[in-house]
């Protein structure tokens, strides 16, 4: 093949990715401390890298010390999801069409890119970050407000969580409009103007904000019938399997009879004020006034007698550089169970681990080039191919990506 023809691959394969890396939210500003380990290794698809969150300890007064066990958190992130797009060209569709004009790259490489780019933030957001956020603010059918985002940014603090500059805040077109006309007459000139004129919000109380499509509402389960939960929550049964201190599994009664869904995936879960079990600051250790909180992981169906048994995320710890909650959950404990809402979520971007390093090329017969750029750490390969039988050429773009959530460093935002 000449080198001109490598060229154009390469020219056309640049125009593409330059496009979907602008398409690109969550992927654009996710943690990319691993890159490293597999930049240039091209890696086979489900590598996996293990990676250590910071050890935490307690520390203690006086001259007598005695050693801290040293408690761990291991996480993997696994490269082991391909993304692509592919189409065929006849040989008068390469004559009249598939060229370097401006037509081509608009109509053409344009909406390529985009399908790429949408693939990999569903993977990110939808699949993976939204279902694994357990800590949350806001109150179901509620519209986010000011107050709703300096809340989200205090509860951040009392986590733990990083103020350095990398916090962001991720909500739905629909959540961002709503949004931008309650700050529209904020005094600040900056937020003012944006939120008013392009109906973007920019910077506001620490955050950087982006509108996305991939955050989809959360949709509650069944949960138990009547009762006076606090607005925005429905009850979601009473603990049978008390003291509940370690673990992420809890058994549950009085839910609905007989449902197939007492709870579904995602949904937002807190325990009653009166069980005296709250959030910790993992600085001091002290209680916070939020209720303890989780996220269903996975739920069993209600029995005849509205029993069920659900998993949650994260473990339950009550002691320790590790505690989460401040006291076991009681026997008897009151659950409350979300209502549906959409899902903002506020975050550091130490929440979201992503690596997207270069797939190994394809070899003989094929015309490939591959694109790394070392600003967003991201890979893209261009394949082209030909069918010399029917005369037609296959025209390939893959982008192969692995990622881990770190939910400790974010907050749901329910509205």
């Amino acid at each position: 093949m000449s080198l001109n023809t490598f060229q154009t691959t390469q020219y056309v394969l640049d125009e593409v990715f330059v496009r979907f890396v602008n398409y690109l939210n969550f992927a654009k500003v996710a943690n990319r401390n691993l890159e490293e380990d597999f930049k240039g290794l091209k890696f086979a698809t489900g590598q996996t890298l293990n990676y250590r969150l910071e050890e935490r300890y307690l520390g203690g007064l006086g001259a007598s010390a005695t050693a801290e066990a040293r408690t761990q958190i291991i996480r993997p992130l696994s490269i082991d999801t391909q993304f692509h797009t592919m189409v065929q060209f006849s040989g008068m569709e390469l004559t009249f069409d598939r060229a370097r004009d401006r037509p081509y790259l608009d109509m053409m490489l344009n909406p390529r890119a985009k399908t790429l780019a949408n693939l990999v933030e569903k993977f990110i957001a939808t699949d993976n970050f939204q279902t694994a956020t357990y800590q949350a603010v806001g109150t179901p059918g509620v519209p986010v407000d000011f107050n709703a985002i300096t809340l989200a940014d205090a509860y951040m603090t009392e986590l733990g969580i990083p103020e350095d500059g990398n916090r962001f805040f991720a909500n739905p077109p629909r959540v961002s409009a709503g949004l931008s006309t309650s700050l529209s007459t904020v005094f600040n000139q900056t937020v003012n103007t944006g939120a008013l004129m392009d109906g973007f919000i920019g910077h506001l109380s620490g955050f950087d904000f982006f509108k996305t499509n991939f955050l989809k509402r959360q949709i509650a389960g069944v949960g138990e019938a009547g009762g006076s939960p606090p607005a925005g929550f429905k009850l979601g049964g009473t603990v049978t399997n008390g003291p509940i201190s370690s673990g992420n599994t809890i058994v549950l009664t009085g839910l609905v009879a007989g449902q197939a869904n007492p709870f579904n995936v995602g949904d937002s879960i807190e325990i009653a004020d009166a069980a005296g079990v709250f959030m910790v600051n993992p600085l001091t250790y002290q209680p916070l006034s939020q209720r303890a909180q989780f996220v269903v992981v996975s739920s069993t169906a209600s029995d005849g007698g509205g029993n069920a048994t659900i998993t949650v995320s994260p473990n339950i710890i009550v002691s320790g550089a590790r505690q989460n909650i401040s006291a076991a959950i009681p026997n008897g404990a009151q659950l409350y169970l979300a209502n549906d809402h959409n899902v903002s979520i506020a975050y550091h971007n130490q929440a979201v681990v992503f690596a997207a390093p270069p797939i190994t090329e394809l070899k003989g017969g094929v015309e490939v080039v591959t694109t790394y750029s070392n600003l967003y750490k991201l890979a893209m390969t261009y394949s082209l191919g030909a069918d010399i039988r029917n005369y037609l050429q296959l025209d390939r773009l893959d982008v192969i990506a692995g990622v881990a959530i770190n939910p400790e460093f974010a907050v749901r935002v329910r509205s």
